[in-house]
């Protein structure tokens, strides 16, 4: 306990506000690299003072005439240049500059160097020795020759002197503010390529942390929907991951090209996500009218925030972040001084960890907003990521000792109603013949009681075997998924990104597949699984999951062929058909060897039975025959690896049975060890009167 309040007292005050003297810095527009070596890897940060020239858009033949300009003064960089001290000018939020440094090399030649360039308030132009090296946006000396844009660039050029020139041509009249607000970083290309892809990898592996962490207090909440700890805290898990999507390393330029001002809205949505799900989760946890009284606060303020950023342009909207830098305190405030209070009331170890997870999270905000509105031009780094990670551990760890100790508990009250039996029993057997009709009805009682008492033991141990296959299927692929992004940071396995990135896919696929059956089971264990029947098209859904599974029937070499004869309308709910499909597909991929072949006809019934037949086959290595009397039915959980020791639950043929027969269907099956199974599915093809 006092290591991790050490470590987070660490993150809140690891402010950088002090340079560390042994690392060459910019002086007065000059940084001088002569005494470094350019042999092996080597990158510096341009913190510093840079040359700056307000309303001037110079261009490098500017400064090759005999009467160079005269800068107006040097500004720290990275900051904004509203927050500039300049002899004579105060820069104001919109307008354009020029901003020039000259670097200084040693003799002799040099390999490629690279600049990685980050965004800028909201657009420039590069210019390095006197050569146009790209472009974020259009800069312009009015709005209307002004284009914003968020991308960060990495720039390779040849230095043939030993001194480097660097001009940068921006602009900003679509923010509250302009200039720098993130480090540029200048060395050997191959280190400035290496660079930026760890901290690529970094944050893609931070967002399939959170994605999987969201979906995992998801799948809890949907299991016991009465507590409402794991929904809020996923809310603000959605918006954790959306903001480091549209920050830093713009992970969304992923998926597609988004406009810069959508990119500016997404962060502030993502801000009021967050911080609105991490007062409902502080509600949710401590639940009292004080905390109800700020959840509904933050509820009500960041949805106002939400419409106006929907509406408003960016230069206003830009500044709802001094409002949000508030809530931010208030919740510190709340969350550290409640988790303090109930630490001291109860003395319990989960309490010390709430408030140590606290104590971390809040540190690290603090840490990076200090950061953020500071104008150091030291080489601190953003923290709260990492934190968060912390904290969602913590969290994890919170929630499943608290079902843990709910099994204990229920435990605890069938050992109480088993001792209570024993003392009926006890009773019973002492009453006289008069009280026989009495002493029958206690008995009768008795066995009821006998028979809940085995179906709840069956059902916890049930449960438990759940839990530890889903312990072992879950951290698996993530640690794998984990495993895989830790290589793309390494140059040798940059050439198998391909490879790699599809694997990371695979994985993910098998984490959501393993996640949706999941839910599915649990709604039926509380009878909550949705039904809504309308008249579906199977072949689209069958369809749909052949090229979902593609990729896997690919690398097995596994031939997948679909005939339909007839009419394929059928009176079924659509998702649930969906997982249907999904489980028995996927299993006959799982189960055949490579280069074997699978066959999926669809077809109408024709003996007088309104019905819609599917039936999926193959060649696989089929069922043993000890064990297809009680495939469906059987309350053991049991999985047997594929023909490629490919992993599984045990309980997908079991999820199968049951959504059949809530679809009014049958499913038969005929299976021949070594030579393949076949699946058969009769559903209604039109209403049925109970429906």
């Amino acid at each position: 306990m006092r290591s991790i309040i050490l470590l987070a007292s660490i993150l809140l005050f690891n402010v950088p506000a002090i340079r560390d003297t042994g690392i060459p810095v910019i002086k007065e527009g000059v940084l001088d690299l002569r005494d470094i070596s350019f042999s092996g890897r080597y990158s510096i940060k341009l913190n510093g003072e840079w040359e700056f020239y307000w309303n001037k858009l110079y261009r490098p033949h500017h400064f090759l005439n005999a009467d160079i300009p005269e800068p107006e003064g040097f500004i720290d960089v990275p900051s904004y240049w509203t927050d500039a001290d300049l002899p004579g000018i105060k820069p104001t939020g919109k307008g354009y500059a020029t901003y020039r440094l000259t670097i200084l090399l040693p003799e002799g030649p040099l390999p490629p160097l690279g600049l990685n360039l980050k965004v800028f308030d909201s657009s420039y132009d590069l210019y390095v020795n006197g050569l146009f090296l790209g472009n974020n946006g259009v800069p312009g000396s009015r709005e209307e020759t002004s284009v914003p844009e968020y991308n960060p660039r990495i720039y390779r050029f040849l230095a043939d002197t030993n001194r480097v020139e660097i001009v940068l041509n921006v602009s900003n009249f679509h923010h509250r503010r302009g200039g720098f607000w993130l480090p540029a970083e200048f060395g050997t290309f191959n280190q400035i390529q290496s660079h930026a892809s760890v901290n690529y990898g970094r944050a893609i592996s931070n967002v399939s942390m959170l994605v999987v962490f969201c979906i995992f207090f998801l799948f809890f909440y949907l299991l016991y929907r009465k507590d409402k700890v794991p929904l809020f805290f996923a809310i603000a898990l959605i918006g954790m991951a959306l903001r480091l999507l549209v920050t830093n390393q713009f992970l969304i330029y992923l998926f597609f090209n988004p406009a810069w001002d959508l990119i500016i809205r997404l962060e502030y949505f993502s801000l009021y996500i967050t911080l609105s799900g991490g007062f409902l989760f502080l509600w949710s946890l401590y639940n009292s009218a004080y905390h109800l009284f700020f959840a509904r606060l933050a509820v009500f303020l960041f949805s106002l925030l939400l419409v106006a950023t929907i509406f408003l342009p960016v230069t206003i909207f830009s500044y709802f972040t001094f409002p949000v830098y508030v809530m931010v305190v208030v919740f510190a405030i709340n969350s550290l001084t409640c988790s303090i209070i109930q630490l001291y009331r109860s003395r319990l170890v989960v309490h010390a960890f709430y408030f140590a997870g606290f104590l971390i999270i809040v540190s690290a905000a603090l840490h990076d907003i200090i950061l953020a509105l500071s104008n150091v031009s030291g080489h601190g780094n953003y923290i709260l990521s990492e934190a968060i990670l912390i904290f969602i551990s913590i969290q994890a760890g919170l929630l499943i000792y608290r079902w843990v100790r709910s099994f204990r508990e229920e435990e605890k009250l069938r050992n109480r109603m088993e001792q209570l039996n024993r003392d009926l029993e006890s009773i019973v057997e002492s009453r006289t013949r008069e009280l026989v009709k009495a002493k029958n009805r206690a008995e009768s009682y008795s066995k009821k009681i006998e028979r809940q008492n085995i179906s709840l033991t069956e059902t916890i141990q049930l449960k438990n075997k759940i839990f530890a296959v889903i312990a072992h299927d879950l951290r698996s692929p993530v640690v794998n998924i984990q495993y895989i992004l830790n290589l793309l940071k390494e140059d040798e396995f940059r050439d198998k990104y391909q490879s790699l990135a599809g694997s990371c896919i695979q994985y993910s696929q098998m984490v959501i597949n393993l996640l949706e059956n999941m839910m599915v089971w649990g709604r039926g264990q509380e009878d909550q699984i949705r039904y809504s029947p309308d008249h579906h098209d199977l072949a689209g859904i069958i369809l749909t999951n052949m090229s979902i599974y593609k990729d896997n029937a690919d690398r097995k070499n596994v031939s997948v062929n679909f005939t339909q004869i007839g009419r394929t309308i059928a009176w079924v709910d659509k998702d649930l058909i969906d997982i249907i499909i999904r489980n028995l597909l996927s299993n006959a991929i799982k189960y055949t060897n490579r280069g074997g072949r699978i066959s999926i006809l669809l077809k109408e019934k024709h003996d007088g039975v309104d019905q819609t037949i599917i039936k999926i086959c193959d060649n696989g290595v089929g069922i043993p025959v000890e064990k297809q009397s009680g495939l469906f039915t059987s309350k053991e959980i049991e999985s047997t690896p594929g023909t490629e020791n490919e992993k599984g639950t045990g309980f997908g043929l079991k999820l199968v049975h049951e959504l059949v027969i809530v679809n009014k269907g049958t499913i038969e099956m005929d299976s021949t060890p070594g030579e393949g199974t076949c699946f058969t599915i009769a559903l209604p093809g039109k209403k049925p009167p109970e429906d």
